[in-house]
């Protein structure tokens, strides 16, 4: 369907990248670098369970966005469970950047999924970065716009803490490792031309 000319709409939209999702007893292939960046690959496009953008590195045509808030999925299974969950937020930074400047940067632990499973059984205690909920999430003090045809990335840095890697000794492990994901969300405001 063709565009309308002049006419615009704005929606609520999160964008997602994924640093890591793997079954248990599995190497990631590829392995996870001590730096990465995210959203601006582009191998995964097209596969929702991965990411939902479109196209590498910035949205199509003449789309823009309004970035009010930046998340971190964690979901972590197994025996190990606890301890990925600690280690990567303590080792996982983040760094959003537009252009060649960048706009927020911080560790995992500041950046909550505002949302995931949440309760306990007798047996399996429920864990996720945050609470669960729309309220729990970081809002930015200042929106932060990105342009039309604007590249962006998230840059995901994992800082070893002393003698342990979550990197080797989790994430690219086979070993007794259940599954494993971290995404990471920019959440906003998407206008996009009406069809």
């Amino acid at each position: 369907m063709p565009r309308l000319n002049d006419l615009r709409e704005r929606h609520h939209q999160p964008y997602w990248d994924t640093l890591i999702r793997i079954d248990a007893n599995t190497v990631p292939n590829p392995v996870v670098q001590s730096s990465v960046r995210l959203f601006a690959a582009g191998v995964n496009l097209g596969q929702t369970f991965w990411t939902n953008m479109l196209a590498a590195g910035q949205l199509p045509s003449d789309q823009s966005y309004i970035v009010l808030a930046m998340r971190v999925w964690l979901w972590f299974t197994g025996a190990s469970a606890l301890l990925m969950y600690q280690y990567v937020v303590t080792q996982l930074y983040l760094n959003l950047v537009m252009g060649d400047k960048s706009q927020f940067q911080s560790p995992a632990w500041f950046l909550p999924a505002g949302g995931g499973i949440w309760g306990c059984d007798s047996a399996t205690p429920a864990m996720v970065n945050g609470v669960p909920s729309a309220e729990s999430i970081l809002k930015f003090g200042k929106p932060i716009p990105m342009p039309v045809r604007q590249n962006f990335y998230v840059q995901a840095d994992l800082h070893d803490l002393n003698n342990l890697s979550v990197r080797t000794a989790y994430l690219n492990s086979s070993t007794t490792i259940g599954n494993r994901e971290i995404k990471v969300v920019i959440d906003g405001l998407h206008t996009r031309d009406v069809q």
